[in-house]
């Protein structure tokens, strides 16, 4: 009759088992050395679920000042938000500095040039158009400005030329890349990238520091 190992609970069969039931607690027992296994990277992951305490061994260790990366916080890992990125639905982010949640994008489009303040209300929504304002008339922009149409369309427009608008508002492009001239100003339209809460976000720190 099989008996078991004292740490990791393996079957350790008898002359006297079946055969079949040799080959399951074999079976068994190599699956509860993979789930157990160390595991390694070059770096903390950015995508899926992560239970607290999982942690990953440095693989270039030598080289860098950290033997891995631990944990702290069960939930979803994914990448630093980045300015004007391109983003699809479904693609996950979490804000440069933690507060705890990731966010699922729920309308493509392009990140703008700052941040969002992102909410930490459950399935709390933003659009990514911090700092952006409704374009104004004879007005002087500058560089990375945003301005929105004062009809909303979904778009917002970054300032890719400075100077003075026109004394009426021009007619907005509505083809991502494309140039909308407006006196001495011109900017480039883009879709509005749009996030929505979605839960916790694992968290990873950094462990054994070396001298």
């Amino acid at each position: 009759m099989a008996t078991t190992s004292n740490k990791l609970g393996l079957k350790i069969p008898s002359y006297t088992d079946e055969v079949e039931a040799t080959i399951n607690d074999l079976a068994n027992n190599f699956q509860t050395l993979d789930d157990s296994s160390e595991e390694y990277a070059s770096k903390p992951p950015t995508e899926g679920l992560y239970q607290a305490g999982e942690r990953f061994w440095n693989n270039y260790s030598l080289t860098q000042t950290h033997a891995g990366w631990s944990n702290i916080r069960t939930g979803t890992s994914a990448p630093i938000w980045g300015p004007s990125k391109v983003y699809v639905v479904g693609q996950k982010v979490v804000p440069e500095r933690d507060n705890g949640h990731f966010y699922e994008c729920i309308q493509a489009g392009n990140s703008g040039v700052t941040e969002p303040i992102f909410p930490v209300s459950t399935n709390g929504q933003v659009q990514d158009i911090r700092g952006s304002n409704t374009w104004i008339a004879s007005h002087q922009y500058k560089v990375n400005d945003i301005a929105l149409p004062s009809i909303d369309n979904g778009r917002f427009y970054l300032c890719v030329q400075a100077g003075e608008s026109n004394a009426s508002e021009p007619v907005w492009s509505l083809v991502d890349g494309n140039t909308t001239y407006d006196k001495n100003a011109a900017w480039r339209s883009y879709r509005i990238a749009k996030w929505k809460e979605s839960g916790p976000a694992a968290l990873f720190k950094a462990f054994g520091k070396f001298d």
